[in-house]
């Protein structure tokens, strides 16, 4: 797997030394991985330094762009986060107030924080998006693009045909049609759209420059294709309205970035909006539910992941790609891995962030 060093531990500083050693050790976990050879990029960064590795082709090597899936979620808590430090929204708003329609509910109305957390009690999927329709056998979607046709249309229709699984607040059930309108929702409040807001409060702030719902006309040829579980090239995705819960494309440079100002002492506009989604809020077995994140207490880990440190940590998928994140917030390290197959890599992405921590 090529490396590729995106900022040098041989520059010096205190944690160089502690940076060549843990990449030692991620070198041996890719080493004995398998699986990755239709196009990966892992990024790692510890005691302050960052670098990329390559495996497989790719349009732009270690630069190339890749669809993030659910990945995108934390960048939405983020703007959540963001939105209620300066009072434009607060958690506890019922989301139904920012929506054109209000979502059925058992009990209480729905808060932007259970949509956050995924405890809003609302399906996995919108409406008419289970069984035969995904997949193509009856109805009028696309399988190879499932999520496209969800303009504010067809979502208001999804509301008002959703049936709850549950009160809000109650119990843990994940929901990309609730990430979707938590989106949706706080770009309504603003009055623009998911990706000009991500650009406006996130990406731009942070200087993350290959991140984007739609890449420009200059950057598209960096954007990796895709393949499915068996290997065939896969239509690339478009979630529409429910971009926030899975839209973004990226690299792994700037994953790395923008995890950094989760780290315990980050500085900049985002870092205490960062710091709220990173609070553990709801009990989920073993794990433990912030804004956007999963948390992992230190203590918590199965044997097998070897990680001793607190860390955060989400995955995500598309019809071909798949995509991890995590972080130690207490030292800062962080993984990133990204594929271009619709193949699980999160084992991966647990052993790579446990050498980046130490174990």
């Amino acid at each position: 797997m090529t490396s590729v060093p995106t900022t040098d531990p041989e520059a010096g500083g205190a944690g160089a030394p502690a940076a060549t050693e843990a990449f030692d050790r991620v070198e041996e976990v890719l080493a004995t991985t398998h699986g990755l050879r239709d196009g990966a990029v892992v990024g790692v960064t510890a005691g302050g330094v960052s670098r990329v590795w390559q495996r497989g082709p790719l349009p732009d090597g270690a630069g190339s762009i890749f669809e993030i899936g659910s990945v995108t979620k934390t960048f939405t808590a983020l703007l959540l986060a963001d939105l209620a430090r300066e009072g434009v929204v607060v958690l506890e708003d019922p989301v139904a107030a920012y929506l054109p329609v209000a979502p059925p509910v058992v009990g209480r109305p729905i808060t932007l924080e259970d949509l956050a957390t995924h405890h809003s009690g609302l399906p996995r999927l919108p409406a008419g998006m289970t069984g035969p329709a995904l997949t193509g056998r009856g109805g009028a979607l696309d399988r190879r693009d499932p999520y496209a046709h969800l303009d504010e249309a067809a979502m208001t229709e999804a509301l008002r045909l959703t049936t709850p699984t549950g009160p809000p607040g109650e119990r843990f059930s994940y929901s990309n049609f609730g990430a979707g309108l938590l989106g949706w929702a706080l770009a309504r409040r603003l009055s623009t759209t998911y990706d000009a807001l991500v650009a406006q409060r996130l990406t731009g702030p942070l200087g993350l420059h290959d991140t984007w719902i739609d890449p420009p006309a200059e950057a598209r040829r960096r954007v990796a294709t895709g393949h499915g579980w068996w290997g065939r090239e896969a239509h690339p995705w478009h979630l529409a309205g429910l971009a926030g819960a899975g839209g973004l494309r990226s690299t792994a440079a700037d994953l790395l970035r923008f995890l950094a100002v989760f780290a315990e002492g980050a500085a900049g506009p985002l870092a205490a909006a960062a710091a709220a989604t990173t609070r553990a809020r709801h009990e989920v077995g073993r794990l433990e539910a912030g804004l956007g994140w999963l948390r992992m207490p230190a203590g918590r880990a199965p044997k097998r992941l070897g990680l001793s440190e607190t860390v955060l940590f989400h995955d995500g998928g598309t019809g071909g790609f798949r995509s991890f994140a995590g972080l130690a917030p207490a030292t800062g390290a962080a993984a990133v891995v990204l594929s271009a197959r619709a193949r699980g890599i999160s084992g991966t992405g647990f052993r790579v962030l446990a050498a980046a921590t130490g174990g």
